[in-house]
């Protein structure tokens, strides 16, 4: 990397633990510094204001959890069980984000009302990803055809719902069995697009 990758680094890797424990409103430029080990000059130099430290480390947040979510989704064979993986890392690497995870689902930080294009982008990353995941599994015969047009808005609902369940999880974390629920609602999307529910349809009639 060259010398200004590498002190940008720095300074987003210290403002990212300080943002962390302390929040956005808490954290001053002078702790960044100090955290960065870079004088206030060299800070001012690379970010002229806190809010911009702040959305540059959530935008890593975000690469780095949509990598991961990637990644989980990749190795996973069957499209219920890429369903799953997207839902578990989604929440797994969030919890480990905590700057990403204020942008995310807390709606009433100053920190909301200017990083929205971000938050946005990312929720339109995880609709594409699941009607990804459910044209894959249509078109190899796990769940019935649909058109890309109820795909789209089957995932996005999927992504509300998933963000509902999150609330209570920003609260108390460490309480929630969070895979029975994720199990539950994909259960129930399949109970309702899969193959075996078409068959059922088509008995029925």
């Amino acid at each position: 990397m060259e010398k200004d990758e590498i002190v940008i680094e720095e300074i987003l890797s210290g403002a990212k633990k300080l943002f962390g424990k302390h929040g956005l409103k808490k954290t001053t430029m002078e702790e960044i510094a100090t955290a960065a080990g870079k004088g206030k000059s060299t800070l001012y130099y690379y970010f002229p204001s806190k809010i911009e430290i702040f959305e540059a480390v959530v935008e890593d947040e975000m690469k780095n959890v949509v990598k991961r979510i990637r990644e989980a989704v990749n190795v996973s064979l069957t499209a219920k069980e890429k369903l799953k993986a997207y839902l578990q890392a989604q929440i797994t690497s969030i919890i480990g984000f905590h700057s990403f995870r204020e942008v995310l689902f807390d709606d009433v930080v100053d920190s909301m009302r200017m990083l929205i294009c971000i938050k946005s982008r990312y929720e339109q990353i995880q609709i594409d990803m699941i009607t990804e995941i459910l044209l894959g599994g249509s078109q190899s015969g796990e769940f019935k055809e649909m058109t890309l047009e109820r795909m789209n808005k089957i995932s996005f609902v999927m992504v509300t719902v998933f963000r509902g369940l999150h609330f209570p999880l920003s609260i108390e974390l460490s309480e929630q069995r969070t895979h029975e629920y994720f199990d539950e609602m994909i259960d129930m999307l399949i109970t309702g697009i899969g193959k075996d529910a078409l068959k059922k349809k088509t008995e029925s009639n």
